[in-house]
């Protein structure tokens, strides 16, 4: 009796798990994350589980999986995930991704390959494109603004990426990197039928804000340079290690483009585990800085917050401003471990985690909020934003991870994420 229960609780828990996976496929269509190629770049550097190449479930480097789920800002999505860490045996990394909307419409499709062993392994280079649809984007205003959470109005949105970057390891965890972007952005009207408090129809984001910066969509080319320091012992479930990123991305009119601004972008997260690596401790800040001169940042390029990777408990591009910072707690626990059939080894992980943060209009606004005095604490206290949540990791061989969480904030009872990758 005892081993038909424990077979039965085998079965039941491949089951679950199977759901899971292909729930948490579901990537929703956000913006773009301008630290994606950094993040993919410390994932290149060496680790631990990169020295195993053996194609065992509990080594192996790839995974093909549908994706059938739903996101906040998506409803239902459908759609289908390729990631191998070791394409064609070459050390490369390639990932595939698209997805489909089935109610709300829309479309995501992201394609990356990444090569770190160029040059007895100094060289690496990753290429990515990236084409996103989405025909009703919610817009809240600018700043850390009180509207909301009912939008301020609507418009559709087409967005289409391309970046090659080059990176010199100055040390086995420390990257130089170079790299262009080139980057397309249609905004329409969207469907004015749409609701924004569920009585009112959205008004038109160009018609109700004509002169904000960048309402007709337009080119923002960009040669961004970036240092990047990873000395995590994994890449799909890290235990312990630093993950550092300094970045600056600039474009004016002699790029091509239609604008001119410059981002710098630093980022620092560290984890710590405990009880023989089944708790993981990870802190993580943040912060963005957009310059340029009056009228010449799109909205769609400001700092913003809101979403799975940044704010999960509030919608994505929910805060947008012209500075951001960020700090991102979690608590990860192992449940258990297990081979799933022969595919891959899981270890799936429970998560507790709380976000705080805020987004500033300029400079002056930032300056004042941390300006050392008696009031400074109450001001951090009454105008950051927070939002709290738990949810699972579920960590497929070396190949990837599939993350869900349910986020809450003062706005919201509940967002549901559904993405891969590690936070932080």
């Amino acid at each position: 009796m005892a081993v038909r229960q424990r077979t039965f609780q085998g079965v039941i828990l491949h089951g679950l798990v199977l759901v899971a996976l292909i729930a948490a496929a579901a990537h929703s269509v956000a913006a773009i994350d301008v630290l994606e190629v950094e993040e993919d770049i410390a994932n290149l550097l060496p680790t631990v589980e990169g020295q195993d190449k053996s194609d065992t479930a509990e080594t192996r480097r790839w995974a093909l999986l549908p994706q059938a789920g739903y996101g906040p800002d998506t409803g239902p999505v459908a759609g289908v995930k390729y990631t191998h860490r070791d394409f064609l045996q070459t050390g490369a990394t390639i990932d595939l991704g698209a997805t489909y909307a089935v109610i709300n419409q829309q479309t995501g499709l992201a394609l990356s390959l990444s090569e770190p062993h160029l040059l007895d392994g100094r060289l690496l280079t990753d290429v990515r494109l990236r084409f996103d649809t989405n025909p009703q984007r919610e817009f809240f205003g600018l700043g850390n603004n009180q509207q909301g959470p009912d939008p301020a109005s609507t418009n559709s949105f087409q967005n289409l990426v391309g970046s090659f970057t080059v990176g010199w390891k100055l040390l086995d965890t420390v990257s130089l990197n170079l790299g262009v972007r080139l980057r397309k952005v249609n905004i329409g009207r969207g469907d004015e039928r749409n609701h924004c408090d569920g009585q009112t129809p959205c008004p038109a984001t160009r018609d109700e804000f004509p002169d904000l910066p960048g309402v007709a969509g337009g080119l923002a080319n960009t040669l961004n340079v970036s240092l990047v320091w990873d000395d995590r012992d994994s890449i799909v479930r890290p235990t312990i290690g630093w993950r550092g990123i300094l970045k600056v991305m600039h474009t004016n009119k002699s790029f091509f483009g239609d604008y001119e601004f410059t981002r710098y972008i630093a980022d620092l997260s560290y984890l710590r585990a405990f009880f023989d690596d089944r708790c993981i401790l990870g802190l993580r800040i943040g912060g963005e800085y957009v310059a340029g001169p009056n009228g010449q940042i799109p909205y769609w390029e400001l700092a913003e917050l809101g979403g799975e990777d940044t704010m999960r408990g509030f919608f994505p591009h929910r805060f947008v401003g012209q500075e951001r910072v960020l700090l991102n707690a979690e608590t990860r626990f192992l449940i258990t471990e297990f081979d799933f059939y022969d595919l891959w080894h899981v270890k799936l992980d429970g998560v507790l985690f709380g976000d705080g943060g805020r987004v500033f209009l300029n400079s002056s606004e930032a300056k004042n909020e941390f300006k050392l005095n008696q009031q400074i604490f109450n001001r951090i206290i009454d105008n950051f934003q927070y939002s709290y949540g738990g949810g699972v990791r579920i960590a497929l061989g070396h190949a990837l991870v599939a993350r869900i969480d349910a986020g809450f904030s003062e706005e919201e009872t509940g967002l549901l994420y559904l993405s891969f990758g590690q936070t932080f």
